[in-house]
């Protein structure tokens, strides 16, 4: 548990360090969903995207919706390193810490992930990501999360 608190602090410490490095056009809001099928939790988030450098960090707020296993909130920070193409490539890891409503109790999860952020015009886009959750319900949840990005103007 204490490793993964000094990985939280870790990847906050880097996400504040590239926002404020980040060019405005390179910081956008994003929304994305997973789809529920087969019984697998329903995940919507709302955050930030920025990417400076080598480095992509997102910061979001998220709502995990299952029917068996009830309802969490939790806020996930991610940092990794961004592939030198047009497309924003992304490969990193990320962390969640958060609260189980039914359960009443509060958990910690790291995940892997990578995905691509395509801005189709100045203030729009949309965004791909792969995540594999290790305990988000005391179970491995393979996640593919689709999402819009939105910049100010």
């Amino acid at each position: 548990m204490k490793a993964i608190l000094a990985f939280a602090l870790l990847l906050l410490v880097d996400a504040l360090g590239v926002t404020f490095a980040a060019e405005s056009e390179t910081s956008v809001l994003q929304i994305a969903q997973r789809k529920n099928s087969q019984g697998d939790p329903l995940i919507t988030t709302i955050g930030m995207y920025g990417a400076g450098g080598n480095t992509a960090i997102h910061w979001d707020l998220a709502k995990y919706e299952d029917a068996q296993q009830g309802d969490a909130w939790a806020t996930e920070f991610g940092a990794g390193y961004l592939l030198p193409t047009r497309v924003n490539i992304y490969i990193g890891a990320g962390i969640a810490l958060g609260y189980r409503v039914n359960g009443r109790e509060y958990f910690a999860d790291w995940y892997p992930e990578f995905g691509a952020v395509v801005m189709l015009t100045e203030g729009f886009g949309v965004s791909v990501s792969r995540k594999r959750y290790n305990k988000l319900y005391h179970q491995t949840e393979n996640v593919l999360m689709f999402g819009l990005i939105l910049t100010p103007k």
